[in-house]
């Protein structure tokens, strides 16, 4: 049996396909941006130093300025 279709059906098929393909490369494009997690541990590692070596800076100041106010003013 023959299948016909209308130039209009022809017109929004093409339509429709066009834009899966329009969404299927932004998908393609999202997934080859996204961070593997490894990348993420990794990242955490760094963030976790950056967050310590911050914290033994802050520690370090206020065992200074602990000291400087116990300091007599003879």
């Amino acid at each position: 049996m023959p299948y016909g279709i209308t130039e209009d059906q022809y017109q929004s098929i093409v339509a429709r396909l066009y834009a899966l393909e329009e969404n299927h490369n932004n998908i393609a494009i999202a997934v080859s941006n996204f961070a593997t997690l490894d990348q993420l541990q990794e990242l955490l590692v760094l963030i976790k130093t950056d967050i310590d070596d911050l914290r033994n800076t802050v520690q370090a100041l206020e065992d200074r300025i602990t000291a400087i106010e116990e300091e007599p003013l003879d």
